[in-house]
């Protein structure tokens, strides 16, 4: 099982992000990324985490710049519009998951888990725990820059969609520091006449009966 999940990482550090459009042209932005990975049969467990957590920390970052620099632009729309770049880093995420649990020691976050949802105890001690452990770390890091991503590509289709204006200081934020950008991406909606963004949520032909009558 753990051979399998090694050659599953090696394959998406080489491969994940080149097909992600026709062309190429993403595959050349990670170029750099994967040249270094050493050859799969190289790797142990740990440094396959390791590269894995590299993988997802520095990918996404060509993709912040197209949002944030060229949102309107076809390039942009062409490598972004598919989901296929979230997916593609969320296979990464989910084998340095896979590697993570099956390490010895890793099911020790599980049981600190129960300390962070027990009301009686201190949430932000359970969660200093959880940090302290490494493999822990190593999942959690590509969890928060992948969501991100999700939430920032979210903001920008809307934003494209509805012609919202000064989408950049928005997307950086959400690439800084996650929810704050998309609370800042709500307000310059209203502060611009644009509304609350739907973000994909279009209400069902029921719900407008029943608000008619």
């Amino acid at each position: 099982m753990l051979s399998l999940m090694r050659s599953a990482l090696a394959l998406l550090l080489l491969s994940s992000v080149d097909g992600l459009r026709p062309g190429g042209c993403t595959a050349a932005m990670a170029q750099p990324l994967v040249a270094r990975a050493p050859p799969a049969a190289m790797l142990s467990g740990p440094e396959l985490i390791e590269s894995g957590v590299s993988l997802a920390t520095f990918a996404p970052q060509p993709f912040w710049v197209l949002l944030i620099a060229a949102p309107r632009s076809k390039l942009t729309e062409s490598i972004m519009g598919p989901i296929a770049p979230i997916v593609a880093l969320s296979l990464v995420h989910l084998t340095v998951v896979l590697l993570a649990a099956s390490a010895p020691g890793g099911t020790e976050p599980i049981t600190i888990f129960a300390d962070v949802f027990d009301p009686a105890q201190s949430q932000l001690d359970g969660m200093q725990r959880l940090f302290a452990v490494r493999d822990f770390v190593a999942e959690e890091w590509p969890h928060v820059l992948i969501w991100d991503l999700f939430v920032g590509r979210a903001i920008w289709l809307d934003g494209v969609a509805r012609g919202v204006s000064y989408m950049a200081p928005s997307l950086l934020l959400t690439n800084l520091i996650g929810p704050p950008g998309l609370v800042l991406y709500v307000l310059t909606c209203l502060l611009t006449g644009k509304g609350l963004p739907p973000l994909g949520y279009t209400p069902s032909a029921n719900s407008e009966d029943k608000g008619e009558s």
